[in-house]
């Protein structure tokens, strides 16, 4: 009796094709494991939590404005500038522990006691300490952009600026528009009377607001983000009121780590040079100091994003001006 041998590709057909019922099956698991990841998916993005670290301050700044600022900046290009704000502290904070020069400031830090003013003016004369000047002038300077600006809807140019806003306003676009690279353009109050308005540009590491070891122009409030200590972002922070052990005493503590050289003396040096002419400049100016009322900056990683392009500084810079907090402005400016 003779018997069909079927062909191997038949059996092989038969082999992968499932049963009807599994097959089915089959499909309606996988159309709900898919479905239940995108959901997974959606869940996750629209919950996205904020880039602000719970343990740091943000009593300096409208809180409104980690959402962003209505006519200025997206919500993307501030969770960019906090994210900034973060790595420079946690990088001033590894200085702060790792260079032997820091050691009284590392002390004041651990006990809640961090003084930026201080720190900026002991770091600006000792070119071994210029990274942590670096580091603490941006900090400084990008917590007076933030503080400076209107999260709401926009203001009126206070009364006492109406009169040059138009060409203030032309002046800081002109400004962005032509300078290359990174910096930071400062509304600043120029003379005796508070109206005495002007836009300054500043290059590279630096700050308007601190001359002669005193803080001018900004409210005596911690910068945004200021961590509790300089172990930050370790957990094991010690409580800003725990008091010092004699381990951590000038005489017996040594540096955590061999403390690496400095920036390269000459670059160093040519900083502190830059910095020195660059105030004599601004002395030259006007006898008064200029007192600075806002900053903006002008980093890529400020601007760069959605609604402003590689091309756009003028326009950004002007969306600035017009969003500026004019209230606090017009405090600074009559009581610098």
């Amino acid at each position: 009796m003779s018997r069909t041998v079927p062909s191997a590709a038949s059996l092989l057909r038969a082999a992968s094709a499932p049963a009807p019922a599994l097959a089915g099956r089959s499909s309606q698991l996988a159309l709900s494991a898919s479905r239940a990841q995108l959901g997974s998916k959606s869940t996750l993005h629209t919950s996205r939590p904020s880039l602000v670290p719970q343990t740091t301050n943000t009593i300096s700044i409208d809180p409104r404005i980690i959402d962003g600022s209505a006519g200025f900046l997206p919500k993307e290009n501030v969770d960019r500038l906090v994210e900034w704000q973060t790595g420079l502290w946690e990088r001033l904070a590894a200085e702060v522990r790792n260079n032997p020069g820091l050691r009284e400031v590392k002390q004041k830090w651990d006990r809640g006691r961090l003084d930026m003013t201080a720190l900026l003016a002991l770091t600006a004369k000792d070119p071994s300490l210029t990274l942590a000047f670096n580091y603490a002038s941006a900090l400084l300077n990008n917590s007076y952009f933030l503080e400076s600006i209107n999260p709401s809807d926009e203001q009126s140019v206070s009364s006492f600026a109406e009169q040059n806003a138009a060409a203030l306003k032309e002046k800081v676009e002109a400004y962005a528009d032509g300078i290359i690279g990174g910096g930071w353009l400062w509304l600043v109050r120029t003379g005796v009377n508070y109206t005495d308005l002007d836009i300054l540009p500043t290059f590279g590491a630096g700050t308007l607001l601190i001359t002669q070891r005193s803080q001018i122009g900004r409210d005596n409030v911690p910068i945004f983000g200021t961590p509790s200590s300089s172990s930050y972002p370790s957990d094991a922070s010690p409580s800003s009121s725990e008091p010092l052990s004699s381990a951590d005493t000038l005489a017996d503590k040594p540096p955590a780590t061999p403390t690496r050289p400095p920036l390269n003396q000459a670059t160093a040096a040519q900083q502190m040079k830059g910095r020195a002419l660059e105030q004599r400049q601004l002395d030259a100016r006007s006898p008064i100091l200029p007192v600075p009322l806002a900053v903006l900056n002008l980093h890529e990683m400020a601007y760069l994003g959605s609604k402003y392009g590689v091309w756009d500084r003028r326009r950004y810079a002007g969306d600035w001006f017009r969003s500026l907090d004019w209230a606090r402005i017009s405090v600074r400016a009559k009581s610098g």
